[in-house]
């Protein structure tokens, strides 16, 4: 599967003369193999992902919202106000959590949700070997 989701990004000029980098639009070229396994994976997990994920976790979950993790919050600070109770809160901002993810640590955690062993495979596959070419015109 090495080179399963190479992708080359073809630079499509949007001006007749091109100079800068914004004058061009950037596509995507993904293999069609990696778009088939990534469907399928997505599908697959789409019948688990609500037994696997917190409660707590409300975005990216059919029938979560992410306001509500904000409409808790409030109420949390309602009820402190209303008796009157000291209240420490929080904001935390995850940066793009995505980018600095710790895929040891997600492939060690799909284990011991008992995930077989060729679907972590698969989604190391997927996220762990991405490679990027710029296709140059000329």
């Amino acid at each position: 599967t090495k080179g399963i989701n190479s992708t080359f990004i073809a630079l499509i000029p949007k001006v007749d003369s091109p100079q800068r980098l914004n004058d061009f639009r950037p596509i995507l070229l993904v293999g069609s193999l990696y778009k088939i396994l990534a469907k399928v994976l997505a599908n697959r997990l789409r019948l688990v992902i609500g037994s696997v994920i917190s409660e707590s976790q409300t975005t990216f979950v059919k029938d979560r919202q992410i306001l509500d993790g904000i409409l808790i919050a409030n109420e949390v600070v309602d009820d402190a106000r209303k008796a009157k109770k000291e209240l420490m809160l929080f904001k935390v901002d995850f940066e793009k959590a995505y980018d600095s993810m710790d895929w040891g640590y997600l492939d060690a955690d799909m284990e011991r949700m008992t995930f077989p062993t060729l679907w972590r495979k698969w989604i190391r596959e997927c996220v762990g070997t991405t490679t990027a070419y710029v296709l140059e015109q000329n």
